[in-house]
């Protein structure tokens, strides 16, 4: 089961820095991705993590695609919606990715909030070190900054 441990109160104060908000955000698209609601993944992401998997998903296409191209449009939208593409991308991601090791076998902790920036130190029970996954603030909810956290790292706790 997912183990949370809290900050101290004082970097908690203020209506910006909602704990329980982030850690829920953050939460969810484990979940979602766990349930392969890829819509729902989609939607818990970053801006840059979404304009970074759908350029590099399109250059993708355009290497592997037999001659077929797509538009940055077209992969964004295919992603928005679930579609083929997408589910392509992110049944190829949980391959390398178990969202449960992250959810039922690690300890998770807040980090620092600053701003529209949070980040919960998430520490697979037998690693050494905690993984820091960087949440942003964007159209007034949290997203998870899943590109920003493991993208040139290995992406299995």
């Amino acid at each position: 089961m997912l183990t949370i441990f809290f900050c101290p109160p004082a970097l908690a104060d203020g209506p910006d820095k909602s704990l329980a908000d982030i850690l829920s955000s953050a939460e969810s698209l484990f979940k979602a991705m766990q349930a392969k609601n890829y819509t729902s993944v989609w939607a818990g992401l970053s801006a840059a993590s979404r304009n970074t998997i759908i350029e590099e998903t399109r250059k993708e296409i355009a290497r592997n695609g037999a001659g077929k191209t797509a538009s940055m449009e077209e992969v964004r939208r295919d992603f928005a919606e679930g579609g083929p593409i997408a589910r392509g991308y992110w049944i190829g991601f949980m391959t390398h990715f178990d969202p449960g090791l992250v959810l039922e076998q690690s300890r998770w902790e807040m980090g620092k909030i600053a701003g529209d920036r949070a980040e919960i130190l998430i520490t697979y029970k037998t690693a050494e070190k905690p993984a820091l996954l960087k949440l942003f603030r964007e159209n007034g909810g949290w997203k998870v900054g899943l590109v920003e956290t493991f993208w040139g790292k290995v992406r299995r706790f």
